[in-house]
Parts: structure tokens; sequence; C-alpha cells
């Protein structure tokens, strides 16, 4: 079964999952259940594969980024101009919602990005077939 390792630097998404947390409106998955909207990152893979946030409105790209573009962070490798076309895991286009405030053993998402993100660590998917665990590494990938 294939695994693939996705490496997101959290100086940078952090500025992403704070922006979802201090949105009063935020966009849902179309797949969700029926309910509100929680502040979430969303995880693209289109071109390239990147973090953004739900919040509404959208947060601003960085100056130079094409009209209406929101604000994303790349993994490590798989920016713009890239496309995973190596089949599973990773498989079509998505948009997987992430909830920020659901608690886990651990604390909630949120608490856990800001904690990680203040000793300049990386979030790190690690993605199989049929799913995927998110991690936390005090260093970057050796690639």
């Amino acid at each position: 079964m294939p695994v693939v390792q996705l490496w997101f630097p959290l100086s940078k998404v952090i500025d992403l999952a704070e922006h979802a947390m201090a949105a009063t409106e935020h966009s849902r998955s179309p797949y969700a259940d029926p309910g509100p909207a929680v502040p979430s990152l969303i995880w693209v893979k289109d071109d390239g594969i990147y973090l953004m946030s739900n919040a509404i409105p959208r947060q601003p790209g960085k100056p130079g980024s094409p009209k209406n573009m929101a604000q994303i962070v790349y993994a490590h490798g798989h920016e713009s101009g890239t496309h995973w076309s190596d089949g599973e895991p990773l498989g079509d286009d998505f948009a997987e919602y992430i909830d920020l405030t659901t608690p886990t053993h651990d604390g909630a998402l949120i608490d856990l990005i800001r904690t990680y993100a203040a000793r300049d660590a990386w979030l790190v998917f690690t993605v199989s077939t049929h799913k995927f665990e998110m991690t936390f590494s005090p260093t970057g990938p050796t690639c």
C-alpha cells in the first residue's frame, strides 16, 4: 500500500488557522453532515497540494497573487505547477475540510497548531489509500 508524507511549515499554517478561528462565517464541505460550519483548514489537491482557511471572506493572497486568490500554504515539494499523477494514495483532485475545533486526547487541533508553531515545527500528513494521519515534527523534511 503506497504511503506519502506531506510536510507543511507551521510558521505559515498558523496564519491560516488563526484566520479561520477569528472569522464569524465559514464555508462548509458539500459532503458534510447538516449543521453549522466550523473553523477549518481546507486541504486541497489540484495545482499543487496546499492548505487554506475556510473563513468567509477569504484570506487575501500574497501581493502579486492572481485576483481573488486566497492565501494558501503549499506542502513542501508540491507547489504550484506540480500535480500528483502517480495514482494512489492521493488519486483525483479533492478538497478535504479539517475541523480545527474537534477535541482530541491532546487538545483541539488549533491548540496543537499554536503550540507547535511557536516551536517552528512542521505539520505532517501521512497519507495512505484510505486514511490520513496528522502529526507534528520538530524538524522539516530531509528531501
